[in-house]
């Protein structure tokens, strides 16, 4: 497994179906980048990624693994930190890297124990050197919390002690993608990453996005363009057809959801999504188009969406609250006017919505109608806010130290 494994042949196919005409040009098409991001794709992708590289470390237990520029070592033990809140918010308050993995194991020969970084990533063009460095781990060792506790007791459970920490690793996936993608910060005068800190792994696309609601869509969206390939068994096919799936998702949302609410957005149902894509491919010559005409076709709920979000604000204006606030004495404290502003906003939306009610995407008013009756109930709600105002800023004024440390 050590070093960078070349892909098979064939796993970038070319057709016209394919925006860029072919796979690796679909899949990172900027603009399904962006629909897609939306629904969530490139979280998930990152979190499934990380998921795989954890199965992949965990079964190289006792086996040889790479050191950049140095000999192998007998992986003992892997340690993952990406699920553990407590190492990044400490990683974040002391403004340093951390990475996704710790991997202890031992030398050759001597047994000297070893403790390198390991960090998951999918897309290896965004890769930053120093968040598996030597001076990473230990400085993150050095803040002497979570992570220095889950290094130790890990030691100790093996019967280590005093690791050597050596220059760490990237997992990403085997695939012509991966290729591409290190071409970019491996070649050229700015180059900024080094092959040999990469190490690539099987990606198993069959099971990559299993369990998630949008890998329902993965078969009927790839049966639309009838590739050679599927996206069981090839990754770039299987990132493609998952990203269209997530925008499916994305502007299933943006067509149903109500133009004006007080509820947060519910997720979309998976089974309605489907039957949508299903109408939707009668009409379209490629799973792409299906998608790009779905997003002209939601332009005028996003835009209505838009127009009433710029009437549907609070009548008070931030000077207004300003003065209000310095009146009573409290203008030396931010967080005073931090805090009367939420409580203005979550109060006014709420007696907006008294007022208006749930406006649905399907609404039968015309737009100019629904903005000036939400503009009307806007405009008739200010006397009521400004008793909301003084009643908090009064209240604040009797209790100053809680309201310091409220956020």
């Amino acid at each position: 497994m050590a070093g960078l494994h070349r892909a098979g042949d064939g796993e970038n196919v070319r057709s016209s179906r394919l925006p860029g005409g072919h796979l690796l040009a679909a899949a990172l098409d900027r603009q399904l980048m962006i629909w897609s991001d939306r629904g969530g794709a490139s979280r998930h992708i990152g979190d499934r990624w990380a998921i795989r590289c954890a199965d992949v470390l965990r079964e190289a237990e006792g086996s040889n693994w790479p050191i950049p520029h140095d000999a192998t070592y007998r992986l003992v033990s892997v340690m993952r930190l990406d699920d553990v809140p407590e190492v990044s918010k400490e990683a974040n308050r002391h403004q340093l890297e951390n990475p996704d993995f710790l991997l202890i194991g031992t030398e050759p020969g001597t047994d000297r124990p070893i403790l390198q970084a390991a960090d998951a990533k999918f897309a290896p063009d965004r890769i930053r050197p120093s968040q598996v460095s030597a001076t990473v781990v230990s400085n993150l060792l050095d803040v002497g919390g979570a992570a220095r506790q889950i290094v130790d007791e890990t030691l100790a459970a093996h019967g280590l002690s005093n690791p050597r920490i050596v220059r760490g690793v990237f997992l990403s996936p085997d695939s012509e993608m991966s290729e591409y993608l290190l071409r970019r910060v491996t070649t050229g005068r700015r180059a900024t990453v080094d092959r040999s800190e990469v190490v690539t792994i099987p990606p198993r696309p069959d099971r990559l996005f299993v369990g998630l609601p949008e890998s329902r869509l993965i078969g009927p969206l790839a049966r639309i363009d009838e590739l050679p390939v599927t996206p069981r068994t090839n990754l770039i096919s299987a990132i493609y057809y998952f990203r269209l799936s997530c925008a499916c998702f994305y502007l299933w949302g943006e067509e149903h959801r109500p133009l004006l609410t007080n509820e947060p957005a519910a997720d979309p149902e998976p089974g309605l999504v489907a039957a949508a894509v299903t109408m939707r491919a009668e009409r379209a010559t490629n799973a792409f188009e299906l998608v790009e005409h779905w997003s002209l076709d939601v332009e005028p709920q996003v835009r209505a969406r838009a127009a009433i979000a710029e009437v549907a604000t609070l009548p008070i204006r931030i000077r207004e609250v300003r003065a209000e606030i310095d009146k009573a004495g409290l203008g030396g404290d931010n967080k005073v006017l931090r805090i009367v502003r939420g409580d203005l906003e979550s109060a006014f939306r709420a007696a907006l919505h008294d007022e208006v009610g749930t406006v649905l995407a399907d609404d039968p008013r015309s737009l100019s109608q629904i903005l000036n009756d939400v503009a009307t109930a806007s405009r008739s709600l200010r006397a009521d806010m400004l008793d909301v105002m003084r009643r908090k800023i009064e209240t604040l004024g009797s209790d100053l130290p809680t309201a310091a440390g409220d956020s």
